[in-house]
């Protein structure tokens, strides 16, 4: 379920709102968000998985798309000897603002 709160509007432009949700992703996946459009360089993720105590996977925006706003992300597992994709599901947290 993802939060949604309206922003104050800005000069020039319709409501702003923010988003934030967690989603479960496994390697690469998409975030739908309730956006119909996301702000260019607004979309920011994390790995927020409890389970983990030191911080062995990190999240990456991998592309953005519109109508509706979706959210493409890859999880890297900073353990591996190559820095692989991620092949356990992590708990995803996304941050977001749009219209």
């Amino acid at each position: 379920m993802a939060i949604v709160g309206n922003l104050p509007k800005a000069l020039g432009l319709t409501t702003r709102k923010v988003v934030a949700i967690q989603a479960a992703i496994t390697g690469t996946g998409a975030i739908i968000t309730p956006l119909t459009n996301i702000d260019p360089g607004s979309a920011q993720v994390t790995v927020q998985d409890a389970a983990i105590t030191v911080p062995t996977d990190v999240a990456s925006v991998s592309s953005v798309t519109d109508a509706p706003g979706t959210v493409n992300v890859v999880v890297v597992e900073l353990e591996a000897a190559a820095n692989a994709i991620e092949t356990a599901a992590r708990q995803v947290g996304l941050l977001c603002t749009g219209n």
